[in-house]
């Protein structure tokens, strides 16, 4: 793939563009290229003249400088590093102060056992069943439903009656920070589940509707039963759905609860209010609100934690740091005036955290301090101005 192609590739990612095997090959070429854009029309024929020359070597430690010296010509610039594809937009000089606190944890997942690192499942009598350290197979069957765990590590249940059981056994899922989970529902309904997350269910499903709950990120590829209504409940937001492909983050440290759709249809609900929301829109709850807003986005973003990638645009800082934490299983507490400037980019979830951070310093725009504690759940970064 020469410069060029990469280029076009990326901004074509970045709208929402790229079918599947575009998205494998941008990712397969992201560690062989550098790419420096600029948002202003001010000095756009020099930068795009660095890209084309820098683009086809390595990044060494000691190019980075050159950085600055660009930054006159732009301002806004965006720099995607070898060590992770990380990109950061200077367009907000406002100022954030946080007190040196920790990131507020989630909570409302619990975990019933010692080892944070195992993703659990509870069944209806409370037993508790630690799915890392199972083997595969049968696991146990609830209300005439099999509960199996398959290859690659994935829940599915079986129901030789489909939806004739008993809807209040109702199963939890909880995943752990650093890891993802998929299952199958008893109606065939598959679930992507994020870090920090958890999901409630009937172990099959009876009565006029199927209704799970939601803590933390999920992803839905729902069977459709027009008969039946899929229901995904949130701390106090409500997504009925007939059959269809959506993403909805609700963390309980988070502000805002979203819900993205990618095909189908959702109907919300939330303090009364209903809104129909359309593919390629995401819905926005904010706490405190009765409003629902809706707005176009690039639906990729929003997906690229179930295909293994970070993918932020345009998020602050503390707002990158909350998924960082969920995902390496560390503490955060911020030193000072955080300022606060826009981050994005693509960055591998495969790769070590001191990468990541590492790329976000050389923005120039924060530092961090790693201090290491006796256990991995005791591990803090401090974020620095």
């Amino acid at each position: 793939m020469t410069s060029e192609d990469y280029i076009k590739l990326y901004q074509k990612y970045l709208e929402g563009k790229c079918n599947a095997e575009e998205v494998k090959q941008l990712f397969d070429y992201q560690d062989d290229f550098q790419l420096l854009e600029s948002k202003d029309e001010v000095g756009d024929d020099l930068l795009k003249a660095a890209i084309k020359s820098q683009i086809q070597q390595r990044i060494q430690p000691k190019r980075f400088a050159i950085y600055k010296s660009w930054y006159k010509y732009a301002a806004a610039a965006v720099i995607l590093l070898t060590i992770g594809m990380f990109l950061f937009i200077d367009d907000q000089k406002s100022q954030l102060t946080v007190k040196n606190e920790p990131v507020i944890t989630d909570d409302s997942v619990s975990f019933a056992r010692i080892d944070s690192s195992t993703a659990v499942l509870t069944l209806s009598d409370g037993s508790i069943i630690p799915l890392d350290e199972t083997g595969n197979g049968l696991l146990t069957e609830e209300s005439g439903t099999e509960i199996r765990k398959i290859k690659g590590g994935e829940l599915s249940y079986n129901t030789s009656k489909q939806l004739l059981g008993n809807s209040n056994l109702l199963n939890k899922i909880a995943i752990p920070r650093g890891a993802t989970y998929k299952i199958t529902l008893a109606d065939g309904t598959r679930v992507w589940l994020n870090a920090a997350s958890s999901l409630s269910y009937p172990a099959s499903f009876s009565g006029s509707e199927r209704k799970v709950e939601l803590t933390g990120e999920a992803y839905f590829e729902v069977a459709k039963n027009e008969k039946m209504p899929f229901k995904v409940k949130t701390t106090n937001t409500e997504v009925e759905v007939l059959g269809t492909h959506f993403n909805i983050s609700a963390y309980a440290n988070d502000e805002e609860v979203k819900t993205t759709l990618l095909e189908g249809s959702v109907r919300l609900s939330h303090w009364g209010n209903k809104k129909i929301l359309k593919p390629g829109y995401q819905a926005i709850v904010s706490n405190g609100s009765a409003d629902i807003s809706l707005k176009e986005v690039n639906t990729q973003q929003a997906l690229a934690w179930k295909n293994g990638y970070f993918l932020f645009k345009e998020n602050s800082i503390v707002e990158v740091m909350k998924q960082i934490s969920r995902w390496y299983n560390v503490q955060v507490f911020y030193e000072g005036n955080v300022t606060d400037k826009l981050f994005g980019g693509i960055y591998s979830k495969s790769k070590k955290l001191e990468e990541l951070l590492n790329g976000l310093e050389l923005t120039g725009l924060v530092k961090f301090k790693i201090v290491e504690g006796i256990s991995m759940e005791e591990r803090r970064v401090i974020v620095m101005d």
